[in-house]
């Protein structure tokens, strides 16, 4: 019986949102979420709370993620998984960044959110969700854009985004795996997206960080590439590529790195 398992890769959007947002200059430190709040994925702040900006960003990245995997399963046919995608960030992620974005005093996003739900719901052309789905990059875009000039500037807010980020990605990859398999696809793409994000977001710091520190991006680039290979496909593979040890050790080791910078 022939495969059909989808092999394609998530094509880059023009540029990964956030990594050209937000390190147009890079961003600030702040304390980092603990990883048992990490380890629940995008809800890791009580929904009343004003997120200090490493962890508002953070947030912006899986609403990304999420658009960028759902996007790509729309694209091939794989509608119903796309769903699951288009609908989290408004159900989960919205309501936990929606106060800050008022307290920022930015445009909200929620109605874009919805018309890319509505539009998958009613099965319209992928172009035509694509179009929605651009629409929210572009909120996300001003929203990353509204950091203090002097926070992008700094690199450490890139790279505090960029930890947090990875925490999340070992929690989801490792929620994935069951007995050895990946049985769960959507956590599998969810960790897809995100390291898609986090990839833009440390692309961006290389220059500065390479030559501040030309060994430790060494490393932190070796380590990335290591990491990848857990996503050979949009499609779960029916054996990991990585065991969720091995990717837990390689996001705590770049987690390290990043965070020591």
């Amino acid at each position: 019986m022939t495969d059909t398992r989808s092999t394609r890769r998530i094509a880059p959007r023009a540029a990964l949102v956030l990594g050209a947002a937000l390190v147009s200059g890079a961003m600030l430190s702040g304390a980092p979420a603990p990883a048992a709040a990490a380890a629940a994925t995008t809800t890791s702040a009580p929904a009343a709370a004003v997120l200090q900006t490493p962890d508002f960003v953070a947030q912006l990245g899986y609403v990304e993620g999420h658009l960028r995997v759902g996007g790509a399963l729309y694209a091939d046919g794989r509608r119903e998984e796309a769903l699951v995608h288009f609908r989290h960030p408004a159900a989960h992620i919205y309501p936990l960044i929606a106060p800050s974005i008022a307290a920022r005093g930015i445009a909200g996003f929620d109605t874009e959110l919805d018309a890319v739900r509505a539009a998958a719901e009613a099965q319209k052309p992928a172009a035509e969700v694509s179009a929605a789905i651009d629409a929210v990059m572009a909120k996300l875009k001003a929203a990353a854009g509204s950091v203090p000039v002097e926070e992008r500037r700094d690199i450490h807010t890139g790279l505090k985004v960029a930890s947090l980020m990875l925490d999340t990605i070992a929690a989801e990859y490792g929620q994935a795996i069951s007995g050895g398999r990946i049985t769960n696809a959507a956590g599998y793409q969810d960790s897809l997206g995100f390291m898609q994000v986090v990839i833009g977001i440390l692309r961006q710091a290389q220059l500065r960080f390479q030559q501040a520190d030309p060994d430790r991006w060494k490393a932190v680039a070796g380590d990335l590439r290591q990491l990848a290979r857990a996503w050979p496909s949009l499609v779960p593979p029916a054996e990991p590529a990585l065991s969720a040890g091995e990717v837990e050790a390689l996001t705590s080791r770049l987690r390290l790195a990043l965070d020591g910078f």
